[in-house]
């Protein structure tokens, strides 16, 4: 059938409006700081073949949760099978969908006049579903068993009601019980709005014509791609980079990447990256398609909505059992840490076919997890908190200053939730001056933020760009690495990076300073002006800027 272009462009907004819809209802009615405030959750809408339609993302890596998603309901769940109320639960990364446990995915049917025509679905990273560590995430596990519960896809609701023994399987495994039923709850809010959404749109339009409207749009969307494509310069384009640790042992962990384009297709090949690893910074297959289809649409055409059709010119290559395709049993649990280097591995190879179009190099997404009893309530918390470091400088601007990148993008806990919510004090938070690499566009400023306990405490902490800080390009330099800083009630004061379980006592304060981004071009062509302007505004001392940029 075919449908004209203003009918298309009307259809495809209306399933991102219920996208859209369904992420503001599970960021509004959600129980844990992780969801309500972070807001680390995102939603899709998705055709009978599992294509996605529609996204409405916090996170870009949360794709990897939701894509391929229906197929593995099918395969488990016929269709034929499949009912009106029905929604279905999974986490697990190689039997079930995701890329790590803690993001607990939930989808449903969407049904008009008895006709299975679509699904919805919705991601969310709940603080801590069990394993042996508190937040489920623990950089040293060294198999995913260790990590938490593990849920193929299961029957959450069946025919609209609620199977509680699903449920308490699930709450009993969690240190956070009554966070992790809040949670659910609003995960379950947020489908039936979706559904809701998605039969006006088949209902408004008539069967026939939506999903026309849909091969249309991804065809559009296919196009569009291409075109940006074609417009960057045929070639193989390689780079290398490096974690500085394997969550086990400080030991370097080398990410490769080919990527060639000719013509309008473009192929990333991740041969050469080193096998799985030990510790829990493993990627499965999709976060890497993650992490690709993010990177593709950033560097080609950033306006073009996200589906099915925008990934067609796309191929990637990852051997099975690497760090970017690993198996099971392999833990997966802090692979955050992974997709963030693996977003500027991406970006300094396209910046050879496209240096106007990248950034340098950025700050690693770095994370703590505060776990104990809480006081005040008498029960048990997680306080899961992730910190922003610099972006890396683009080639006509700076970068900016204290922002997470790539496809971890969810936010930092507001410092009145955290105090609010958790047995401690945040004591500072200030922009780190001299953190942002010098070049002729200077990189972005990570940032210091200082705890201090109010009881007692385990400390996880989750941390990269330590040995290997982010890179500077045409010219630019390095930004600078990032620390932990624990500093004991007796005086006593310790660097960490990566730790486990690290006990903590009522009056100990931790910083964090987190790493700055890269610098783009040479120091000595930024404008005078410019510099004073840093040193006037506190970004750049009078020292550091005599010294990267001969100013006096």
């Amino acid at each position: 059938m075919a449908i004209d272009p203003i009918t298309t462009d009307v259809i495809g907004h209306r399933f991102q409006a219920a996208t859209d819809e369904m992420l503001v209802t599970l960021v509004k009615t959600a129980f844990s700081p992780n969801i309500k405030e972070r807001r680390d959750c995102s939603a899709g809408c998705f055709d009978l073949h599992g294509d996605l339609i529609s996204l409405g993302a916090s996170s870009p890596i949360h794709l990897s949760s939701l894509m391929g998603m229906v197929q593995n309901i099918t395969r488990r769940f016929p269709p034929d099978t499949i009912r009106p109320g029905d929604m279905y639960l999974t986490n697990d990364p190689y039997v079930g969908g995701g890329s790590h446990l803690p993001d607990l995915t939930l989808t449903s049917p969407v049904f008009v006049d008895g006709q299975l025509v679509a699904f919805v679905a919705n991601t969310a990273h709940h603080s801590d579903i069990g394993g042996k560590a508190a937040g489920s995430e623990s950089a040293d596990c060294t198999s995913i068993f260790q990590e938490g519960l593990r849920l193929p896809p299961v029957k959450l609701m069946a025919g609209g009601e609620l199977r509680q023994d699903i449920l308490d399987i699930l709450l009993l495994n969690s240190r956070t019980p009554r966070h992790r039923e809040g949670d659910m709850n609003a995960q379950i809010a947020s489908n039936l709005i979706g559904v809701r959404r998605v039969e006006d749109v088949f209902r408004r339009f008539g069967l026939e014509t939506v999903l026309a409207g849909i091969q249309t749009l991804f065809d559009y969307s296919e196009a569009r791609t291409r075109a940006a494509i074609a417009k960057l310069k045929d070639g193989t384009y390689e780079n290398e980079d490096f974690l500085d640790h394997d969550g086990i042992e400080p030991r370097m962990v080398r990410l490769k990447v080919a990527v060639t384009i000719a013509g309008d297709n473009i192929h990333f090949d991740f041969t050469g990256s080193d096998p799985q690893i030990a510790g829990a910074r493993n990627c499965v297959m999709m976060a890497t398609l993650a992490c690709v289809f993010h990177t593709v649409k950033v560097v080609t055409d950033p306006s073009l909505a996200p589906n099915a059709g925008s990934y067609r010119p796309i191929k990637v290559t990852a051997p099975e059992g690497s760090i970017m395709n690993c198996v099971p049993p392999a833990s997966v649990g802090d692979r955050a840490r992974t997709v963030n280097v693996v977003g500027d591995l991406l970006l300094g190879a396209l910046a050879k076919a496209a240096p106007q179009r990248v950034m340098a190099g950025c700050g690693s997404s770095q994370a703590l997890v505060f776990s104990g009893y809480d006081p005040r309530r008498n029960e048990y918390i997680v306080d899961y908190d992730v910190f922003a470091g610099g972006a890396g400088a683009q080639f006509d601007r700076d970068g900016m200053d204290a922002v997470r990148v790539h496809v971890t993008r969810a936010d930092s806990t507001p410092i009145e939730a955290t105090e609010h919510e958790f047995p401690l004090i945040v004591r500072r938070c200030e922009m780190l001056d001299d953190s942002g690499g010098p070049g002729k566009f200077r990189g972005g400023l990570g940032f210091r933020k200082r705890y201090q306990m109010l009881g007692d405490a385990d400390l996880q902490a989750m941390f990269d760009r330590v040995k290997f800080p982010p890179w500077g390009v045409y010219g630019g330099k390095e930004g600078k690495s990032g620390r932990i800083v624990v500093e004991k009630k007796s005086g006593e004061t310790e660097i960490i990076y990566k730790e486990k379980a690290y006990p903590l006592k009522a009056g100990d304060a931790i910083t964090v300073e987190s790493g700055g981004g890269g610098g783009y071009g040479p120091a000595a062509e930024r404008p005078r002006e410019s510099v004073e302007r840093d040193v006037m505004r506190g970004y750049v001392s009078a020292e550091a800027a005599a010294r990267d940029y001969g100013t006096r």
